[in-house]
């Protein structure tokens, strides 16, 4: 029942951000509080630790989003920024992986987890950013995402991150028709 409430809330967060509306960042609050706790039952605790991050975040892109026109466009990141925040992503990935395989006797999967919790973190950043990028970063992550929960038997959360890979796709295609139109 909890997992549901998550997958409805996220569903919603991620639609009203492919509409560039404020209101997506209240929905993902609410939706990260909630699987914060699905993630801490399932023994994901990268996630569960993402799920607060992904609250400090939305608070930023709350700020962000409020105070630009309503009209806003997206724009792209340079060469140098998207190699920058991959790497940094990619680290993040190795080194929480090992401290919590090394620290943690009931962590599941913890470099897949701690990798995709790292570039769900710079996904986040981007699209606070109101960078393109960030749906292509999304399309691959929750691509991975989907088996990582299917390997640990999170079948509903799976099944939302299959239909996160569409929803980011079609985002992708919105803010490219407005990247076009600037």
């Amino acid at each position: 029942m909890i997992e549901a409430a998550g997958i409805l809330t996220s569903l919603l967060g991620v639609y009203y951000s492919s509409q560039r509306k404020v209101a997506a960042w209240l929905w993902n609050i609410l939706a990260s509080g909630i699987y914060m706790y699905v993630f801490y039952e399932a023994g994901l605790y990268s996630d569960m630790e993402l799920q607060g991050i992904f609250i400090l975040m939305a608070v930023y892109g709350l700020y962000q989003w409020k105070h630009v026109d309503e009209a806003w466009k997206p724009s792209k990141n340079t060469f140098g920024q998207t190699i920058i925040g991959i790497a940094i992503a990619g680290c993040y990935g190795i080194i929480a992986g090992f401290l919590h395989d090394r620290y943690s006797t009931q962590v599941k999967s913890p470099y897949w987890d701690a990798t995709l919790t790292g570039f769900s973190m710079l996904g986040t950043y981007w699209a606070a950013q109101r960078k393109i990028e960030n749906w292509i970063l999304w399309i691959c992550v929750d691509l991975a995402y989907v088996g990582m929960y299917l390997v640990n038997g999170l079948w509903g959360t799976a099944a939302l991150y299959f239909v996160f890979v569409f929803m980011a796709i079609y985002g992708w295609v919105s803010w490219h028709n407005k990247l076009k139109i600037k």
